[in-house]
């Protein structure tokens, strides 16, 4: 198997570990800073995407090594590989850090999609059953996370049911 990846592929596999690291990290933040009526719900959940983000990183690193490539490890490479945004301040509340982790998870999918294409195209099926099963951990994820959010707003003339003008935290006990 050595050798046999694309510079594309690995270009996929390489980004997608560096997503995983700056997702991984900005999970522990916020897992270390939420507060408020649903810290220990937050908080729980905050670490278990962690842990489950953190795993997807290995896989990616490991797939990297599987073709022979070397796979990034430090800060420096994974700042420079990563596509996320890099956080612009502290988020002001929960609702602000559940919306950027839910947008990080958006971003990351569309990635993970283009990934499995290119990998269905190289007929690589290894890296390819990688890139889909990370796409559901991810929508799951994602999932999760607008669960927490609910639209503050009636929706008014022109805007569909279900559209989320601005999102607030669900206080009610489930």
């Amino acid at each position: 198997m050595p050798d046999s990846a694309p510079a594309t592929l690995l270009d996929h596999l390489r980004r997608e570990q560096a997503n995983a690291t700056c997702l991984y990290l900005q999970y522990k933040g916020y897992h270390w800073n939420v507060s408020g009526s649903l810290f220990r719900e937050l908080h729980l959940m905050f670490d278990e995407h962690a842990k489950t983000v953190l795993d997807t990183a290995d896989e990616f690193a490991e797939r990297q090594r599987m073709h022979g490539a070397r796979a990034p490890y430090t800060l420096d490479e994974m700042r420079t590989l990563q596509e996320l945004p890099a956080e612009d301040g502290r988020p002001a509340d929960a609702g602000e850090m559940l919306e950027r982790l839910r947008e990080a998870h958006l971003e990351i999918i569309g990635g993970l999609k283009a990934a499995f294409q290119t990998a269905e195209e190289i007929d690589d099926p290894g890296s390819a059953d990688l890139f889909a099963r990370t796409v559901q951990l991810h929508e799951k994820m994602e999932w999760f996370l607008r669960e927490h959010l609910v639209e503050a707003a009636v929706p008014s003339e022109g805007l569909h049911a279900g559209t989320v003008t601005s999102a607030t935290i669900v206080t009610s006990s489930r």
